[in-house]
């Protein structure tokens, strides 16, 4: 099967150079591509990376305006025609081979498509992830498993891989260009009946992260609390009745216990 790996980017002249050596070199097939869609870069990153492009034709660049991590994945997922397209971040926090592997269980008959959670048990991260990051990426989990009834551990690690068919079906769908992209893409496979596997993963936590662990959280908590309603005005059954205040008890009394 093809795969079309999409590498969102805004700015990234400082790591994108090392991810698509370690890509390249990971994933050796002609059949994997590797679409780096540039989010208004306005420093070197689009340069470097068509000097790779120059020497591996597998590199591609799709340059956007100002559209936001998940726009850009959004409207690069629809260029392709790949029978698997898939995302990872630009700072390699994803090793290839482990891209590779969710590819494979993406690709299985009973998959429609395949999401690494950085908290699954098998999960394997060499780099202890600060106890903030720990405690809001904790409360934010909560908050999807309860509001809107997703059944997924870690709905935003950056590596996610779909078949053809569930990027047809799922994509026209998102309307989340923000950090809550991803819970967009899950809600949307829900409703549209595509089974998503959530698989354990080796993720390696980066230095350069420009996601502020408050500040972004408490962003993406509204985003949550507005996407929950508008699920609920769509008739959603699973995001029905829920306390909203209660929510933010339990969720609170969550990080206590991660903190502990």
């Amino acid at each position: 099967m093809r795969l079309d790996i999409v590498i969102p980017a805004h700015n990234e002249e400082h790591r994108i150079d090392r991810t698509l050596h370690a890509y390249r070199t990971g994933c050796p097939r002609p059949d994997v591509r590797f679409l780096v869609a540039a989010d208004a870069c306005t420093d070197r990153t689009t340069d470097i990376v068509r000097a790779h492009g120059e020497r591996d034709r597998r590199v591609q660049l799709f340059e956007y305006p100002k559209l936001g991590k998940g726009g850009v994945i959004a409207a690069t997922f629809r260029r392709s025609d790949a029978d698997l397209v898939g995302f990872v971040d630009a700072d390699c926090a994803t090793p290839p081979a482990e891209l590779l592997r969710i590819a494979r269980v993406a690709a299985a008959e009973r998959a429609d498509g395949a999401i690494a959670s950085r908290n699954h048990p098998a999960s394997v991260l060499p780099r202890r992830r600060t106890p903030v990051r720990r405690l809001t990426s904790a409360g934010f989990a909560f908050g999807v498993r309860r509001l809107l009834g997703l059944p997924y551990s870690d709905t935003q690690c950056g590596a996610k891989v779909l078949r053809r068919h569930a990027v047809e079906r799922i994509v026209p769908r998102i309307g989340a260009t923000d950090l809550l992209f991803d819970v967009d893409l899950l809600l949307a496979a829900r409703e549209t009946g595509q089974r998503i596997v959530e698989v354990p993963t080796v993720w390696i936590d980066q230095d350069g992260s420009r996601v502020d662990p408050v500040a972004d959280t408490r962003k993406m908590g509204v985003s949550l609390l507005r996407m929950w309603a508008q699920t609920r005005r769509r008739g959603g059954e699973d995001a029905a009745g829920v306390d909203v205040h209660e929510v933010a008890r339990e969720a609170e009394a969550e990080r206590e216990v991660v903190h502990a």
